[in-house]
């Protein structure tokens, strides 16, 4: 069973806002909130992935009521909890200064910000799949190592049917990197589904979508 997030093809009743705006921040404290987990981002206490499975493991309910930056705030104190650096228990205070991370300097914060997180490796196999190749994703949308655990998988596309168009070279597999198992870098492939073959209903029957996949989530078609 899929996690609250993996709303992909869901029916629900709330309409997505696609008007464009200039205006990132909703208020004030969202931005504090953008600064801290940067900051904390880059102080090596934990990764991309491991911050994206804080936001992903919140209670359901929370999830569908925290708007998108309280959702950032309720990972980020998770993830302190869960590092040490914050505790209900009194005399934390010395676990915290014994902590090592690294600082981010202001003066480094815009160059950082258009770096972003390079997750892109050295091929360390070859790759299974070709381009234009037909493939079928598997349908086990879990985490293969973690029950429960951390995928880029979308629940919408497991068991179908799609077309290899892009290769990207390896890159950095999110199901190991989020539980601290290593970087495991693996092919990553842009797939290409036709709409019919995802949605019972569709705005066009040529409309296609494309999904970034790893290779641990495909095989070939039998």
């Amino acid at each position: 069973m899929s996690k609250v997030h993996d709303m992909g093809g869901s029916l629900v009743s709330r309409r997505v806002d696609t008007s464009s705006s200039e205006q990132k921040f909703k208020a004030e404290w969202e931005k504090e909130v953008f600064a801290i987990t940067l900051a904390l981002g880059f102080s090596g206490l934990w990764n991309l992935d491991r911050s994206r499975f804080a936001r992903e493991s919140l209670e359901p309910n929370d999830y569908l009521r925290f708007s998108y930056f309280e959702k950032w705030l309720a990972g980020l104190i998770n993830l302190l909890g869960e590092s040490g650096i914050i505790s209900e228990k009194k005399g934390n205070e010395e676990n915290f200064e014994k902590n090592s991370f690294r600082i981010l300097e202001a003066k480094n914060v815009k160059k950082l910000l258009q770096m972003g997180g390079p997750t892109k490796r050295a091929s360390t196999t070859e790759k299974k799949f070709d381009l234009e190749e037909v493939i079928a994703v598997k349908t086990n949308i879990s985490n293969e190592r973690i029950k429960g655990g951390h995928t880029r998988l979308p629940a919408y596309v497991k068991g179908r049917v799609g077309k290899i168009i892009a290769y990207h070279g390896s890159h950095v597999l999110p199901d190991t990197n989020a539980h601290f198992l290593g970087e495991n870098p693996e092919p990553l492939y842009s797939v290409e589904f036709k709409s019919k073959d995802l949605w019972d209903k569709y705005e066009d029957i040529e409309d296609t979508v494309i999904v970034d996949l790893w290779e641990s989530y495909l095989e070939k078609l039998e």
